[in-house]
């Protein structure tokens, strides 16, 4: 992935120990904020992109697209009282 020029954070989190002698182990030091910025971008972006799944699937689904239609009578019931 392409380096971007962006403002960095520091960040304080907890991990297994486990996973931190893991990661200690396979990754240097010098190299370890690259690898899990890497690790939790790509994670963020098929979870993203799960989402968006998703959102078009419910978009897509009849039932839904019902639902939504006698949702906007109901809002529309009550508008011309105003």
């Amino acid at each position: 992935m392409k380096k971007q020029d962006t403002k960095k954070v520091n960040q304080t989190f907890s991990i297994p120990l486990d996973v931190a002698n893991d990661l200690h182990s396979l990754i240097k030091k010098r190299e370890m904020s690259q690898f899990v910025s890497e690790a939790i971008r790509k994670e963020l972006l098929y979870r993203k992109n799960d989402l968006k799944k998703h959102y078009l699937a419910a978009n897509e689904d009849e039932g839904q697209i019902e639902q939504m239609n006698n949702w906007e009578g109901t809002l529309e019931d009550g508008s011309n009282d105003w």
